[in-house]
């Protein structure tokens, strides 16, 4: 594998978060058989968001379409107060048509999430008034049964990212 199996594993069943749209929620749980991957960040971000957005996008058009069909797709803005649910839905819709932005401005409500997972942010205001942010580049894949099954750093090729996520479809495949 080139991404990191989570050992201990740690489960995020528990965890939910409001789909940006307003659709209902969304829980970290993939269909049986399949994965979710699950990602943290913001859409003003310069270069780690729209490159691994990218790389995931790229990753599912090498997948076979029976493959790519088991593999939901969520990014979560750690930003909520520029990413209005419009934006962050229509970011997350250019790289991935069927992919789910996540959304809360409820901020215990967002650090738990991140936490639970092991994603890290911070968003501050320097002297200048300009909006920072900073936070880890990790892409998270989850089970059926809401556990974290692998993470790739930021920087992961879409090559690697393939091969790791067809194994990890015919391991489940076989269970």
């Amino acid at each position: 594998y080139s991404g990191y199996v989570v050992d201990p594993p740690v489960d995020v069943s528990g965890v939910t978060l409001p789909v940006a749209d307003g659709s209902g929620e969304f829980q970290m749980v993939a269909e049986p058989g399949g994965l979710q991957l699950i990602y943290y960040g913001y859409t003003f971000c310069p270069d780690v968001c729209p490159t691994t957005m990218s790389d995931v996008r790229r990753t599912l058009a090498d997948l076979p379409a029976d493959e790519a069909e088991r593999i939901e797709v969520a990014m979560v803005t750690i930003d909520p107060a520029r990413d209005s649910p419009e934006v962050i839905t229509d970011y997350v819709h250019n790289f991935v048509p069927d992919g789910t932005a996540l959304r809360t401005a409820d901020d215990a409500q967002l650090r738990a999430a991140a936490d639970a997972i092991g994603a890290n942010y911070e968003v501050t205001t320097n002297e200048e008034g300009e909006i920072e942010v900073s936070h880890t580049g990790e892409l998270y894949a989850v089970d059926d049964t809401g556990t974290v099954v692998m993470q790739w750093p930021f920087g992961t090729s879409y090559e690697s990212l393939t091969r790791d996520l067809r194994s990890l479809l015919a391991e489940r495949s076989q269970a």
